[in-house]
């Protein structure tokens, strides 16, 4: 089997049904439809929590194990403490984590967290019993740590300094001994490519060919976008994604009500829920911007979703710190451009694809300068769109997934794994 060893919990209701964030389950299916079946079936190992729909920060969907071929093993509380992890839990996983990796044939892990080193566990595992492992690092969370960590005491820097410096470390080993590394961005293949015994730049997307909107509607858009303008209103932005602080969601509703002083009246809409709703909620009061900033709730991933994102002119992501949301993408699968504070990641994509527009980290006066000029800029805007409808053909899952696939069956087969050949398709 194909395992995949996580840090992100599996949902058990108390019937023993498995749940997961829909965006994931559409991940494991890209995954299992990519590798032909030459691995066997894909397994999850991650830790697990109760089904509670109502609190998840994400819309969840139950695990058809048996009909989709996926097996899901459940462990322990993710939301146990780190003493507890240590010294209740860590052995059992281990066990667990041994007992798993000795039927598969490919071990997928990462490096999540140095507190409570999950997912790593998995990866250290396969190494041990002389799997294809497959290390996958999706965030430069070292330039993360330190980067929200700047402002708090000379204590909290310290020890951010220091879990940086471990993070890296075990990152620098973990990709000498993997059999194949996925690092997101060139960030990260630049920070650890060169101890990296394979390394490959990689994207993680879940949008299909068929979900990217055709260069006709974004020309009609755009077009309908200049009327607007032109009668004295302003483009409509949203962000879709968890409701959490590091992904500064305060920051750019501080943004968009400066814009209104300035005289431009940008509509924002947020599409997600999490453990910031509430304070969230409060400054849209505290500025006196319902009428423009409006809270949508957690969307499933799927046709809704898409179909929602078609309806706006750009996505806005002010994040406090490094990161590399899937959001991205598929907001180039719509047609939007990305706009966004200048994060690395965020460099990079415009770099790459010239479909995202900067903003100083940070500085809300003048990031609300430069998005209250663009607005007014229908024509960027345009440009931009349609460099993100060119950027999401390149990006489409099935691109992706068919170029890690082959990056795996190499590392497979340089290691002397076993491989099936591909499953026959057969004709209805």
């Amino acid at each position: 089997m194909y395992l995949i060893a996580i840090h992100v919990p599996i949902h058990v209701d108390g019937a023993g049904g498995n749940y997961l964030a829909t965006d994931w389950i559409e991940s494991l299916r890209l995954l299992r439809d990519s590798l032909e079946g030459r691995f066997g079936p894909i397994a999850v190992i991650a830790p697990s929590c109760a089904y509670d729909p109502e609190g998840s920060s994400q819309t969840l969907e139950r695990v058809d194990a048996a009909g989709e071929g996926f097996q899901m093993i459940p462990s322990f509380n993710i939301d146990c403490s780190i003493r507890d992890y240590w010294l209740k839990h860590r052995s059992g996983w281990k066990q667990q984590l041994r007992d798993a990796v000795s039927k598969a044939k490919v071990v997928h892990s990462g490096l999540d967290d140095v507190y409570r080193p999950i997912s790593y566990e998995g990866f250290l595992e396969g190494v041990r019993q002389g799997r294809t492992t497959v290390f996958v690092q999706d965030t430069d969370i070292s330039v993360q740590c330190r980067q929200l960590h700047a402002d708090r005491d000379i204590l909290h820097r310290g020890l951010s300094v220091g879990y940086s410096k471990m993070f890296e470390r075990w990152t620098r080993k973990s990709v000498g001994q993997a059999s194949l590394s996925l690092l997101k961005g060139q960030q990260l293949i630049d920070r650890y490519g060169g101890y990296a015994k394979n390394a490959k730049l990689f994207h993680d997307t879940s949008y299909s060919i068929d979900d990217i909107v055709s260069l006709d509607f974004i020309v009609d858009r755009c077009h309908a976008l200049s009327n607007r303008v032109a009668s004295g209103r302003a483009p409509r932005f949203v962000y879709c994604g968890r409701l959490t602080p590091r992904k500064g969601i305060v920051d750019s509703i501080d943004i968009v009500a400066k814009c209104h002083e300035l005289g431009v009246p940008i509509e924002f809409d947020i599409i997600g829920h999490g453990e910031q709703l509430d304070q969230i909620e409060k400054r849209i009061d505290e500025l006196k911007m319902r009428s423009a900033i409006r809270m949508l709730g957690r969307m499933a991933y799927g046709p809704e979703l898409f179909e929602k994102l078609r309806s706006y002119d750009g996505l806005l992501f002010t994040p406090l710190a490094e990161d590399t949301p899937r959001m991205i993408f598929d907001g180039y699968a719509t047609g939007l451009p990305l706009i966004a504070y200048d994060i690395d990641y965020c460099v990079e994509r415009q770099s790459a694809e010239s479909a995202t527009f900067l903003m100083p980290r940070g500085d809300i006066e003048n990031s609300a300068k430069r998005l209250a000029e663009l607005a007014m800029q229908p024509e960027k805007l345009t440009q931009l769109s349609e460099a993100a409808h060119e950027a999401a053909i390149y990006h489409a899952a099935e691109n992706w997934y068919r170029r890690r696939a082959q990056w795996t069956f190499e590392a497979a087969e340089k290691n002397g794994t076993p491989m099936t050949m591909p499953l026959a398709v057969t004709s209805s």
